[in-house]
């Protein structure tokens, strides 16, 4: 049976989105960054509307991450996309960027659209290597009828995505309204990230779960199980 949220996960979820809110913009590049303008950055190969910028330093250099979303899908509501892209540069004394990596998702025949949850966005030295470890969410979206799509938590599909040291941890999230319709799986290389991270991202999922934000399977404590192999 469904959960029901109670009023004391209602003020986790006040509590959860301003703590993640604020630690996302803390993160926001200047808007008159001149290394992030429009051709710079389409230059740099970004090929998306782009409507985040995070910037952060650590020991290895400075740092300009860009989401980017086709926004191609309109709701009544919200317009949605087909298409999601997040690329890291690395930014030069002369601010040059210097692409290290780029993930790019799309939406599926049955979902509505996708779109990135920003105010998710963490960027923190999990670990204590001296290096910030970058972790995205993005959600996939159920449709109702024509115009809309569905919001519920008990819906959907979501990933979280974690950088480490060349690794991409990603946890694929399903929700239903039913125990057997939720799965938490996760690829190989989350589970070669440091236990640290591991553990940071299981407790996220339950802060999210708690605070209403996405209906996680919580069976195995949140922690997920390995993905199938194709």
């Amino acid at each position: 049976m469904k959960r029901k949220v109670l009023a004391l996960a209602a003020c986790a979820l006040l509590a959860t989105a301003s703590h993640a809110q604020t630690q996302a913009e803390k993160n926001a590049c200047p808007a008159d960054a001149p290394f992030l303008n429009a051709d710079a950055v389409k230059k740099a190969g970004v090929e998306l509307p782009v409507f985040k910028r995070y910037c952060y330093t650590d020991k290895s250099g400075s740092y300009a991450l860009v989401l980017a979303e086709k926004q191609d899908l309109p709701f009544t509501k919200e317009t949605l996309s087909s298409t999601i892209q997040a690329t890291l540069f690395k930014v030069g004394s002369d601010g040059a960027l210097t692409r290290q990596w780029s993930i790019r998702d799309f939406a599926g025949k049955d979902d509505a659209g996708i779109n990135f949850r920003s105010k998710l966005s963490e960027f923190a030295d999990i670990d204590a290597d001296g290096l910030i470890d970058p972790i995205l969410v993005y959600r996939f979206f159920a449709p109702i009828g024509g115009n809309s799509f569905d919001t519920d938590d008990f819906s959907g599909a979501i990933k979280i995505v974690a950088f480490h040291q060349g690794r991409k941890g990603v946890i694929h999230a399903i929700t239903g309204d039913l125990d057997g319709d939720r799965s938490t799986r996760a690829n190989a290389e989350f589970f070669a990230l440091p236990k640290a991270v591991r553990e940071h991202l299981v407790k996220k999922m339950a802060r999210m779960y708690e605070a209403g934000q996405f209906g996680f399977d919580n069976g195995n404590d949140f922690v997920p199980k390995k993905a199938k192999a194709r």
